[in-house]
């Protein structure tokens, strides 16, 4: 990777479901180890950002670089064109995702859940996998339920499984989705605290969709408030947090605090 570029860069970003305009001319760059914090309201576009960096959706228009090169086009001598589905495959092996809803696979258990796509995807030894996957479950305070399965687990152990999981992959990128609103208020601790010990002992870039305003706070390099599918400001939290320049930021931020 060239040190000059942006790990990750977005340029004129578009998505729309039907006349929904999600995402309006979208521009970011992330720099390698930065970690950052999307706030916003519902339908902002903040997920839908996540998604289309994840190759799950595709955008209507714009650019998405990874380490340089464009995740969504390829070029076949001088001639540009849509990315197969090996580039594509390729460009999402670099990044890892952990959704609100956990996506566990019931049948595995907690330790086979992190194995199994290291060894068919990565092609890592069976031996290898399960020496990884018991450090990562280390990691996040779950090494004793490796033999659980998830309907044994609370929604706060299985989401921690699913962070175990993504970084099983040995992603480049981690991305959030809002990773506890689907969590009971008394479970959203023990998974912030492990989000919270991967920001500070990790060089992994992380971007984080979050409606946790204090946790946002603590733990990002760059706070981006979203509102209507653009990016209406951004800065470090102690700005964001206690100047904010704009008024809908300053609403925003008002609104849900209070709450």
């Amino acid at each position: 990777m060239n040190e000059s570029l942006p790990q990750l860069r977005i340029r004129n970003l578009k998505k729309i479901y039907g006349e929904n305009q999600v995402l309006r001319g979208l521009n970011l760059d992330i720099q390698a180890g930065e970690k950052i914090a999307i706030i916003g309201p519902s339908g902002s576009g903040k997920s839908t950002l996540l998604r289309i960096l994840m190759t799950l959706e595709a955008p209507n228009g714009g650019e998405v670089f990874l380490e340089g090169e464009s995740v969504w086009t390829m070029t076949d001598g001088a001639n540009e064109q849509k990315a197969s589905e090996a580039h594509l495959h390729r460009m999402r092996a670099k990044l890892g995702m952990v959704f609100q809803h956990f996506f566990l696979f019931p049948h595995l258990s907690v330790q086979q859940n992190l194995t199994l796509a290291p060894m068919l995807v990565n092609h890592v030894s069976p031996s290898e996998a399960q020496e990884r996957a018991m450090e990562l479950l280390a990691m996040v305070g779950m090494d004793e339920k490796a033999d659980a399965y998830p309907a044994q687990l609370s929604g706060g152990q299985k989401q921690r499984v699913a962070i175990a999981r993504a970084m099983a992959m040995q992603p480049e990128i981690m991305l959030f989705d809002e990773v506890t609103s689907a969590l009971d208020p008394e479970l959203v601790h023990e998974v912030l605290s492990v989000l919270r010990k991967l920001a500070a002992k990790s060089d992994m870039t992380m971007l984080l969709v979050t409606h946790e305003m204090n946790f946002a706070r603590e733990i990002a390099d760059r706070i981006l408030f979203f509102d209507g599918g653009v990016i209406l400001e951004e800065g470090p939290p102690s700005q964001i947090f206690t100047a904010p320049q704009e008024a809908r930021t300053q609403e925003f931020l008002k609104t849900v605090l209070e709450a």
